[in-house]
Formats: structure tokens, C-alpha cells, sequence
């Protein structure tokens, strides 16, 4: 491609240039006024991005989908090495993460869940990907009851019957994907209310940070599963199986 058509392909677009407008004078507000003015400028360099995966928002060729999406990978393994790299040097010489590293930790669960989700949703279907991610959880969820209740019986058979959902909705979602989608969400909001999940009086900035890092690994895969599932469809032959 010549360099003259590469120049018309990245010719701003009218979205474009407004998201820009709204990035810069976020900047220049969070800089003399106020930080939380940086959510405009959030808005203005991700909005157009966010709409555009939503399909609301078509203001693009071919050509820059596909460079937006390889710059977006590039963003991804940048901004995961970065991630990681910040949380090794803040905690060296420790085995927890605490203060400025939950920060990092939170920003690294965020890309991690959102690359996951995105392969496994694209590689494998809705279906299979959310049945090996709740076979996973639960085989987590079990592993850590055994090690910790090997000993104990009673607890290990109680703690253990947690993960018996996890296996159950696993089966169902091939079958029944809508029924199940819905029924995670269900548990998600569930857990939400009952770990307290908006009760934010009182947090400070490490309580806060703790609890984000807390939703994003535990209920967000919930909320995708659910949500994937919630707009699948049943295969044809599980739906014939059901009716015999």
C-alpha cells in the first residue's frame, strides 16, 4: 500500500477528532483543577474504541480495525509486562501483595480476565469456553478445600459440595446456555449482596483497592459467563436430546 493511501486510510475521522478534543481537555482539567477530571479524558480515548466493539460506532475501514487491533495486543502485552513487572518490584523479598502493588495487581486482573475471556469466547464458542472456565473454578475451589481440610471430614465434605455448582452448570451450559447465563448472573449478584460488594463506607484507599482486586478475579467471570450465555442459543442436537 502506498504511503499517500496509508494517509487517506488515518484520515481523522469526525468521532476522532472529538474524542481527541475531549482527551486533551480532560488532560488539561486533571492538571489544574482536579484529577477526577481524568475520567473525560477516559472517556475520550477509549468512548470511540468501546462503541466501535459495540457495533454503534462505524466509522472505520478494514484496514484500521486491523491496526487497531494489533496496536490493542500491543497495548496488552506492553501494559501486562509492565503490570507484573511493578507488582515483582514493590513486593521483592515478600509473599503478598499490599499497598501501591494492589494498584498494579488490579490493572494486570483486568487485562488477564479481558485477554482470557476474549480468546476463550472467539477460540471455543460460548458454550465450551464458559463450561472448561467453570470446570476450572471448581476444580480450584476443590483443590484449595482439600489442602486445607484434609484432616477434617466433616468441613472437607461441606466446603467441598461449594464447588458441586461450578460442575453442575458446566453440564448445562451446552445444553441449556440461556437458563445457565441467567443463572450465573443470578449467583453473581447473589454473591455481590452477600460478600457486601457495595457496601463502600468507611474503605480506605488499601480496603478499596483489596476489595476492586477481590471483584474483578471472582465475580467478573461470573458476570461474562452469564452474559455470554445469556445471549447463546442452544445447539440443535442438545435441544433434540432434550425433547427424547
Amino acid at each position: 500500500m502506498s504511503d499517500a493511501a496509508r494517509t487517506r486510510h488515518w484520515k481523522a475521522s469526525p468521532a476522532g477528532t472529538v474524542a481527541g478534543l475531549v482527551t486533551v481537555a480532560g488532560l488539561l482539567l486533571a492538571a489544574t483543577l482536579d484529577m477526577r477530571f481524568l475520567l473525560l479524558s477516559a472517556v475520550g480515548t477509549f468512548g470511540p474504541g468501546i462503541l466501535r466493539e459495540l457495533g454503534w460506532l462505524r466509522d472505520q475501514d478494514e484496514f484500521q480495525r486491523l491496526a487497531a487491533y494489533r496496536a490493542g495486543y500491543h497495548a496488552y502485552l506492553a501494559g501486562g509486562f509492565v503490570a507484573v513487572a511493578a507488582v515483582a518490584a514493590l513486593q521483592a523479598g515478600r509473599t503478598e501483595i499490599d499497598g501501591p502493588a494492589l494498584a498494579a495487581a488490579l490493572v494486570l486482573a483486568v487485562l488477564w480476565l479481558t485477554w482470557l475471556f476474549s480468546e476463550l469466547l472467539d477460540f471455543f464458542g460460548p458454550q465450551r469456553a464458559v463450561s472448561r472456565t467453570l470446570v476450572v473454578f471448581g476444580s480450584f475451589w476443590l483443590l484449595f478445600v482439600v489442602l486445607g481440610h484434609i484432616t477434617e471430614p466433616a468441613a472437607l465434605l461441606m466446603e467441598g459440595l461449594v464447588a458441586l455448582p461450578f460442575f453442575v452448570l458446566a453440564w448445562t451450559a451446552g445444553r441449556w446456555p440461556r437458563a445457565t447465563g441467567v443463572a450465573l448472573l443470578l449467583i453473581a449478584a447473589g454473591t455481590v449482596i452477600l460478600f457486601g460488594f457495595l457496601r463502600t463506607a468507611h474503605l480506605d484507599h488499601q480496603k478499596a483497592l483489596v476489595r476492586a482486586l477481590t471483584f474483578v478475579v471472582f465475580e467478573v467471570p461470573l458476570l461474562a459467563s452469564g452474559l455470554a450465555l445469556a445471549r447463546a442459543k442452544a445447539p440443535a442436537g442438545a435441544e433434540e436430546a432434550v425433547e427424547e
